[in-house]
């Protein structure tokens, strides 16, 4: 036998053995390699998006009140406290869905068309608001009740006065009478308009004073309210009063 042969097939045989597993480490291992470095990709760029989602859900900040527009309608009217765009998908009146698609910028007040409520006697409604991002807000103004023995049907809803301001940069003062006196105040506002609900507890008269302050004083803005009577007239209008002054000086 020759030793030089057996050497040589020997070799051969080493040889063809490493390019085998050389090819399967090829075939196999690196594809299996490739494969886990692009889940990790798509799981970092999921584990991103859905860090975004919660950022966005986390800025979303809406108020709004819901109140009866007659027997069987009711409105909302919902405002985007937050500093991103917010789209309303849903509104949830006790256990009716009313599905929306409404999209709301920051600082933006919108009125949703009415939505038709089936009355029942002796019952309490509550109103809630989805958001795209699930974000789920009630009525600032509560629950609303209706009972087929009132006289208008709906009863104790929330009463108030909303201020509305063309916001200006600057302080702005705002007073409600009478008993007892309510006061807010804005400090070096810059962003959006103002917009402010004071509750009341009854229907009746009531005195609003605005003013801006210039220097040490402060004056009034544009249409001038200092002192002036606002009636909240509720049942025969809408619980909720608005009032509408600019930023400027008068």
């Amino acid at each position: 036998m020759s030793i030089t042969g057996t050497s040589c097939h020997r070799g051969t045989a080493s040889i063809l053995g490493t390019l085998v597993f050389v090819g399967i480490i090829f075939t196999s291992f690196i594809p299996m390699m490739l494969l886990m470095n692009q889940a990790d990709t798509l799981y970092d760029m999921r584990k991103h998006e859905l860090g975004i989602l919660d950022q966005e859900r986390i800025d979303e900040e809406i108020s709004f009140y819901a109140y009866p527009d007659s027997n069987d309608k009711i409105v909302l009217s919902i405002k985007n406290e937050g500093s991103t765009p917010v789209k309303i998908v849903n509104v949830w009146i006790n256990d009716v869905e009313y599905p929306q698609n409404v999209n709301i910028n920051s600082m933006e007040t919108k009125i949703l068309a009415s939505l038709d409520v089936t009355l029942h006697d002796l019952t309490s409604y509550t109103v809630k608001v989805i958001t795209e991002n699930g974000n789920v807000f009630t009525s600032d103004a509560g629950t609303l009740y209706y009972s087929s023995s009132s006289a208008v049907g709906w009863y104790t809803p929330s009463l108030g006065i909303c201020v509305h301001i063309d916001n200006l940069r600057g302080t702005y003062q705002i007073i409600i009478g009478t008993d007892p006196v309510q006061e807010y105040l804005t400090i070096e506002n810059e962003r959006g308009d103002i917009e402010k609900i004071f509750w009341v507890d009854f229907p009746g008269t009531y005195y609003v004073t605005i003013k801006k302050r210039e220097g040490s004083d402060w004056v009034n803005v544009n249409p001038p309210y200092d002192d002036k009577p606002i009636d909240v007239l509720w049942p025969a209008s809408k619980p909720i009063t608005d009032v509408y002054v600019s930023g400027i000086f008068a």
